[in-house]
């Protein structure tokens, strides 16, 4: 058994100060005030001096570190973000990857998630191949034109069962059946509205299909444009407006992916309880300079590709978090719920991550008041 004394407790809505985390085996046995609780004589205990303890990051959209591709080193890639508190992580696939390297991509890293510090693995996150042709890297592109059953039934059929998250996009013309033929496979598979230009309509007929996120707001595709003076509603609207589904924010500390207006505007349209951070991070493709002219202004956590187009990031979910409350005024415990039980309902494992309760799971991290990570925890072993 182990006791984490001394601390403050970050809970989904609220902070419990001066408290305790028992841990017995891989769970936690036991959250409460110090005051209230009698130390057992055989517990090891951990000293937290003051620091808060929450649950581990989970980060549900991530295609490796600035050096590497999880499919390419996905030790050193675990290695890197555990440090920032991430214990639960979908590496993601992209369309620049073709059919053969997705297959083999996926069973390295089923393997590899097997042992020791690979559990942070749970599955993939599919950012493609059935989304719109657009986003960054489109030279790369390994999946333009129709997606017949000739090509997407060898890749659910190899993979499907470790995918947890495939982003759609609801415009193509046989997505509904390539979405069934998913589900037959994985029933528990999630669809999240990817690179799209579908109307707000489109989206409504597949909403029924386990739809349950949107692809970093703010940059799934325009609203399809229906006369000369406006726009229609799109992926964006649809997700804001539709209170059952997720939508994931990419919180860059330069307010790059999003500026913090539009940040504040989504969350206050979702609520608390329907906003995922994610970092999207993505390895360097290339040197590029300022061009303001462009939109392309140096950060440390941003990344663009060869032709300028901003293509994910370099953060790491601990600073997605303290960029948020920046942002917004959110103290804590919201900041933390972005990044930790939203994202663990969405990929229905809340039973056992997500947060600092009684019979979960032990990913914890300790953290400071600036949520700045000194010590994780996994299954209730201390790794950092």
């Amino acid at each position: 058994m182990k006791v984490i004394i001394n601390t403050n407790v970050i809970l989904p809505d609220g902070i419990l100060f001066d408290g305790i985390v028992e841990i017995e085996g891989d769970r936690i046995s036991k959250v409460a005030k110090q005051k209230d609780y009698q130390i057992p004589s055989n517990a090891q205990i951990i000293d937290a001096n003051g620091l808060y303890v929450a649950p581990g990051l989970i980060d549900i959209h991530n295609h490796g570190s600035a050096d590497d591709f999880f499919v390419d080193n996905p030790s050193a890639c675990v290695e890197h973000f555990l440090k920032h508190g991430e214990t639960t992580i979908l590496p993601t696939f992209y369309q620049t990857m073709g059919l053969e390297d997705m297959i083999d991509g996926a069973s390295k890293l089923k393997e590899f998630a097997k042992n020791g510090t690979g559990k942070v693995i749970k599955g993939l996150y599919m950012e493609g191949p059935f989304m719109r042709a657009s986003g960054s890297n489109q030279h790369l592109f390994k999946w333009s034109g129709e997606i017949g059953k000739d090509r997407y039934a060898p890749l659910v059929d190899g993979i499907g069962d470790f995918v947890r998250v495939w982003a759609i996009d609801p415009d193509r013309s046989n997505i509904v059946e390539i979405m069934n033929y998913v589900k037959s496979k994985n029933p528990n598979a999630v669809f999240t509205l990817g690179h799209s230009g579908a109307t707000s309509e489109q989206c409504d007929k597949v909403y029924n299909s386990n739809l349950k996120l949107q692809t970093h707001h703010g940059d799934s595709g325009n609203a399809p444009r229906i006369n000369q003076a406006k726009f229609g509603a799109g992926v964006d609207e649809y997700a804001l407006c539709n209170q059952d589904m997720f939508i994931e924010l990419i919180c860059d500390e330069s307010g790059i992916h999003l500026s913090p207006y539009s940040v504040r505007a989504a969350i206050k349209a979702k609520g608390i309880e329907k906003v995922i951070l994610i970092t999207d991070s993505f390895p360097k493709t290339g040197d590029y300079k300022n061009d303001e002219s462009k939109g392309i202004k140096y950060g440390a956590d941003l990344n663009y590709d060869a032709n300028g187009l901003l293509a994910g990031s370099h953060l790491t979910l601990d600073g997605a978090v303290k960029n948020v409350m920046s942002y917004t005024g959110y103290g804590l415990s919201h900041a933390v719920r972005f990044a930790t039980l939203n994202p663990a309902k969405v990929l229905g494992i809340d039973a056992d991550y997500g947060s600092v309760e009684e019979g979960k799971i032990a990913d914890l991290i300790l953290v400071d008041d600036k949520f700045s990570v000194k010590s994780v925890m996994l299954e209730g072993e201390v790794v950092i």
